[in-house]
């Protein structure tokens, strides 16, 4: 089973077994500095978790990407509302740019190529844009739940540390939590 697959059959019952803290999704919102206007791309959207949060920042628009078409569908099924576009793809193989934000919102851990994703993201993005990832639980969390499924079991999030040191290459970082709370990365793409 890939991972679309594996998405596509817990897309009808992701919302039940996935849930996020408003109060955490709030702090994710505030740490990101999102600026009104802003072309938002929320790559590894799932059932739009943070579309509502997004949305509440008055961007331009938001292109809401998945590998999982069964993902996109829930989304959609939740969101209507001309600023976002549902895009199927996987972000390797998405070809849009001029980004101001790239949001990987608990879905980092899936990409195994880290290096290689960055170095795309980098081409997606203008120039001062910001890349944020993040997730409502701790890493130790998000690595337990993972590994208890045998197909996700080796999608690992890393320290925070070393996920800075991988996006470095491409992004000045910027901030860097990870706590019991929250794991938040955010990096800049300088000009």
């Amino acid at each position: 089973m890939n991972v679309k697959e594996f998405f596509d059959g817990m897309a009808l019952k992701w919302d039940k077994i996935c849930t996020h803290d408003g109060s955490k999704l709030r702090r994710i919102m505030e740490l990101s500095a999102v600026k009104k206007g802003a072309k938002i791309l929320d790559v590894g959207t799932g059932t739009g978790a943070l579309i509502g949060c997004l949305l509440e920042l008055a961007p331009s628009k938001i292109t809401a990407l998945d590998i999982s078409d069964k993902m996109i569908e829930e989304a959609k099924n939740k969101y209507d509302d001309d600023r976002v576009e549902f895009i199927v793809s996987d972000i390797m193989d998405y070809k849009g740019d001029g980004f101001d934000y790239i949001f990987l919102f608990s879905v980092y851990p899936h990409f195994f190529d880290k290096d290689s994703l960055f170095k795309h993201l980098y081409g997606l993005m203008n120039a001062g844009g910001k890349i944020i990832i993040a997730h409502s639980k701790c890493k130790e969390k998000i690595n337990e739940i993972h590994q208890r499924n045998a197909q996700i079991k080796n999608d690992i999030l890393p320290s925070g540390e070393i996920t800075a040191g991988i996006m470095s290459r491409y992004f000045k970082a910027e901030l860097v939590i990870d706590n019991e709370e929250l794991y938040f990365i955010s990096g800049i793409k300088e000009a």
